[in-house]
């Protein structure tokens, strides 16, 4: 499930709150959680009381929560944008968010991890990564010249867009924070599976132990929807497909044709209803389930080999399908 809230920052006045001071570019924050598995409910309800709050925090913009989509990824992924870093800060550092995680504390796995991180909207519709790193006190220097060493090797690769440095924000973050962005999936994908990068890694074993890599499906515009390419738009499709199929059949075979047809219902009217039957199914239940069962498949950057198994999967399950249409109409004659 993914959900955003919206605020606009000149709600706050109505609110009763105080605009945070003017300056600096927009930021997100993302927040990175890891819930017990029998808190997930709890914790979505949970969630929609924190939109209800941060609705009319002074500076909020609007926010997205991202569900956990394990095996890729086993956290939820909070991410909450401001008008800038103060509202930001003034938001991590409130009495309300203390309050609301004083409610949810002990369904957690370990704890919290939070980057804040400057909008680019040059490279808002790009793919990209986040990459956190813990480096120890006095070995900056060192970090930064390996990620220099990274970013000359990333733009010698097609695609390339930036490699962009974060240092911790202390009171916020205490690690490092690496956003890279390429222009495609493919060209980001072909980055991090290459034997360059993986020879760099293991340059840089000091600041590899607590690594964490988030991948960003809209580059830095992730909290949007975006404009999605052709082959995400052609497996949308397939998956709308492989659940409209069914519904249409069975409500033709079971109710339509007993029940509308065999009364007299003219058939412009009956059409009519079973079409409104199956697009309210579709869209508010069957739709929703599909995507969520097919994430793995369906997100870009899914890899040559997760694409193969999901087209392979749907092959099969549309043969399935039509062989089951065909038996149910032999039954009948």
């Amino acid at each position: 499930m993914s959900s955003s809230e919206s605020g606009a920052a000149t709600a706050t006045a109505a609110a009763g709150g105080t605009a945070p001071s003017a300056g600096g570019p927009p930021v997100s924050l993302i927040v990175e959680r890891r819930v017990i598995p029998e808190s997930d409910d709890l914790y979505r309800d949970w969630q929609r009381r924190l939109g209800t709050v941060m609705a009319t925090w002074p500076g909020f913009i609007d926010r997205k929560v991202i569900e956990p989509s394990p095996p890729t990824q086993d956290d939820w992924i909070l991410i909450q944008r401001f008008v800038n870093a103060e509202a930001a800060r003034r938001w991590l550092q409130s009495d309300e968010r203390a309050g609301l995680l004083e409610e949810i504390k002990g369904h957690f796995v370990g704890q919290e991890d939070i980057h804040l991180v400057t909008e680019d909207s040059s490279t808002n519709k790009a793919a990209s990564i986040i990459v956190t790193s813990h480096v120890e006190p006095g070995g900056e220097d060192a970090f930064l010249a390996w990620q220099h060493k990274i970013s000359a090797a990333e733009s010698s690769y097609p695609g390339f867009l930036g490699h962009k440095i974060e240092r911790p924000t202390p009171g916020v973050q205490e690690d490092w924070t690496v956003i890279l962005t390429f222009d495609t999936d493919e060209h980001l994908e072909a980055w991090q599976n290459s034997s360059q990068r993986a020879k760099l890694l293991k340059e840089g074993e000091a600041y590899n132990s607590n690594m964490r890599v988030t991948r960003s499906t809209y580059g830095f515009n992730f909290w949007a929807p975006g404009r999605p390419n052709r082959a995400t738009i052609f497996k949308d499709n397939l998956l709308v497909l492989l659940v409209l199929y069914p519904i249409v059949f069975l409500w033709g075979y079971f109710i339509g044709g007993p029940f509308l047809d065999a009364n007299g219902v003219p058939f412009w009217a009956s059409l009519f209803i079973g079409n409104v039957v199956s697009t309210q199914l579709l869209g508010w239940f069957v739709a929703p389930w599909i995507f969520k069962m097919f994430d793995w498949w369906h997100n870009p950057g899914a890899g040559v080999r997760r694409n193969v198994y999901g087209y392979l999967i749907l092959a099969v399950l549309y043969a399935g399908l039509m062989g089951l249409d065909a038996w149910l109409i032999w039954l009948k004659s």
